[in-house]
């Protein structure tokens, strides 16, 4: 009967996915939604925190649904297909219709080319008594091909860019921000193939390879990526040439079972075309969002489940020997079953019990207590005494803890040094932990930035310097670390180090002209001010708090003016050049900046007419 159990299985699996889309469509609706900080209306993500994990987990269901349906019709006979086509067809556009509102652009290209390749095989390879499929399986390789070049005419119509999905699938170029960090991203990873080519770096180690050779140009991106996006590179980085081959070997088994065809006269193959195509379909779809994506747990649970699949048919067909013969009376199933769950409950118990004891204790540790903070010192403390999964993050959330605590007034000074210390001590660990990780050390030299010890925070910024020298985030960590010790000179080498890895990053190119300038260096400050003056990107507030200090009003005002013009519903530029105007002795410039900014909103005239009053009475005070 294990074929009835596979049917059952992927009917109650294709079951929850539509309980899951509707979840979905809650948060499409704005009724409901988990994680409201991180997604949003455009972008659904259901009850799994992230689209992309949506995208693929309705993916695989699209194809089972598709699986069954043909399964379901070929068993049947006509005039008694309309119910389960009705139920299946119904379930497959659900799920397609989900996976278009994740916006998830590798996941929908990876179903319209898998669309494309079942389509294609079957109109290949679809034999004599099936040859009625032909004529609709070209009729869906014709209609993708004629969609995609009409939505590739039209991707930059209005109406296109109202469509999230849409907008997003007719956002891909080599010149996409995001695309380009996908490059950059597998130019690092190679680098760290070519260090260790043969069995890699180790599962969960690709942090240390981004570290050590991080590309200048990913300024922009997020800090800190511990996967490629990309599951060539992946197996690469964590295993080798030799760990992504027998990675690619379970798609070529699992290809090879599916479409390898006995002599004739010899019993059956072991999947029809139909059933083969599909499948081959659904494995290329789930490669392809693979290269630019990553796995989590729910796509490896439904790839294992698809090989599984596989492998059972083939077996099946091919009368594979079993690995072991048990035979138990009928009457005895039940209490089999019940056992066989308890054990499986308590082994899950006892294998995930420490990690979720110590998620629980983490959410208590970052969570607000009457008792004040000396109870989330005492969470903390329980959450890393777990030692399971989570005290990675544990530490790094006892640090930054500690560091909002080494500026809030009010705080007991032998429990503020106690934070310090047990951070210090924990962070330590992690850094023998991931010897290799630059974000331990980083996190150390800015927990003793914080309480003001710059020496020991200097040493620990040097050592993350050492393990990725690009990343210019920890180049301006030196460079304010060394003014705080006083050390100008070591200041403006870091500047420069940040400017130059890659010039067209605004901020380094803004913190080294706040240097020049509060080293007086006004040659050098105008250079690197001058491409972006016109822009207003000059116009950020370290630039002018290094200008202030100095008083040159003058310049601030050159900056701020541009800013004006290009954000002329910006608020506070008018009052900041006003400010600088009415610095300069300029007090109908100032005026006339203020009675602009009241044409915005009749709050902002309200207190632009104070200070215009207190401007021409002469006692604004700057």
């Amino acid at each position: 009967n294990t074929e009835k159990l596979w049917r059952a299985f992927f009917q109650t699996t294709l079951g929850v996915s539509i309980a899951v889309a509707g979840y979905g469509f809650l948060q499409l609706f704005g009724v409901a939604s988990l994680t409201a900080g991180f997604s949003s209306l455009s972008r659904l993500d259901a009850t799994f925190g992230n689209p992309i994990y949506l995208a693929v987990y309705m993916l695989f269901h699209a194809f089972i649904a598709a699986l069954l349906w043909a399964q379901a019709w070929a068993k049947s006979s006509p005039g008694s297909r309309m119910r389960f086509s009705l139920a299946y067809g119904t379930v497959l556009a659900i799920n397609c219709i989900v996976l278009l509102l994740t916006a998830t652009r590798g996941t929908i290209l990876g179903l319209i080319g898998g669309i494309f390749v079942s389509a294609v095989l079957i109109a290949l390879f679809a034999p004599y008594a099936e040859r009625k499929l032909v004529r609709p399986a070209l009729g869906v390789v014709l209609g993708i091909v004629v969609l995609a070049g009409g939505f590739f005419l039209v991707r930059d119509a209005a109406w296109v860019q109202r469509i999230s999905f849409l907008q997003r699938l007719g956002t891909i170029s080599a010149s996409d921000s995001t695309t380009k960090a996908r490059f950059y991203n597998w130019g690092m990873a190679w680098e760290g193939v070519k260090e260790r080519p043969l069995l890699g770096w180790g599962q969960e180690n690709y942090a240390v390879v981004f570290d050590k050779y991080y590309d200048p140009r990913m300024y922009s991106a997020e800090p800190w990526f511990d996967r490629v996006h990309n599951v060539v590179f992946d197996w690469l980085v964590a295993g080798g040439i030799l760990g992504l081959l027998g990675y690619l070997s379970i798609f070529v088994a699992a290809l090879v079972a599916l479409w390898r065809r006995p002599p004739e006269n010899t019993k059956a193959a072991a999947f029809t075309v139909v059933e083969s195509s599909i499948l081959t379909g659904v494995l290329a779809a789930y490669f392809f969002h693979n290269l630019f994506v990553f796995d989590n747990v729910m796509s490896y649970i439904l790839f294992g489940l698809v090989i599984a699949y596989i492998a059972w048919r083939w077996d099946e067909s091919a009368g594979a020997p079993r690995l072991w013969k048990v035979s138990l009376p009928e009457q005895s199933m039940p209490v089999v079953a019940v056992v066989a769950a308890l054990i499986t409950w308590g082994a899950a118990s006892w294998i995930n019990s420490s990690a979720l004891a110590q998620n629980r204790l983490l959410i208590q540790a970052i969570s607000p207590h009457q008792e004040g903070v000396a109870k989330n010192l005492e969470y903390i403390k329980k959450t890393i005494a777990e030692g399971s999964v989570g005290t990675q993050e544990a530490r790094e959330q006892l640090v930054q803890m500690a560091t909002k605590i080494a500026s809030i007034q009010g705080v007991d000074s032998k429990l503020r040094q106690e934070f310090y210390d047990f951070a210090v001590a924990e962070i330590k660990l992690q850094q023998e932990a991931s010897p290799l990780d630059a974000r331990p050390a980083l996190f150390l030299g800015l927990l003793h930035d914080s309480f003001g010890n710059y020496v020991a925070g200097a040493e620990a910024l040097k050592h993350a310097h050492a393990l990725s020298p690009a990343k210019q985030s920890i180049l301006y960590e030196m460079a304010r670390n060394a003014q705080m010790r006083g050390d100008v000179g070591g200041m403006m080498r870091d500047f420069k180090t940040a400017y130059e890895l890659e010039t067209r990053n605004v901020q380094a190119r803004i913190l080294y002209a706040a240097g020049a300038v509060l080293t007086k260096n006004d040659a050098l400050a105008n250079e690197l001010l001058a491409p972006i003056v016109p822009t207003g990107d000059a116009a950020e507030a370290r630039i002018t708090s290094a200008y202030l200090a100095q008083k040159r009003y003058d310049k601030i005002a050159v900056i701020w003016e541009p800013y004006v013009k290009t954000h002329p519903d910006e608020v506070q530029g008018y009052f900041t050049l006003a400010a600088a105007y009415y610095g300069m002795g300029e007090r109908t410039k100032a005026i006339s900046v203020l009675e602009a900014a009241s044409k915005l909103s009749t709050d902002v005239a309200l207190q632009a007419s104070t200070f215009i009053e207190q401007i021409r009475n002469g006692t604004l005070q700057l």
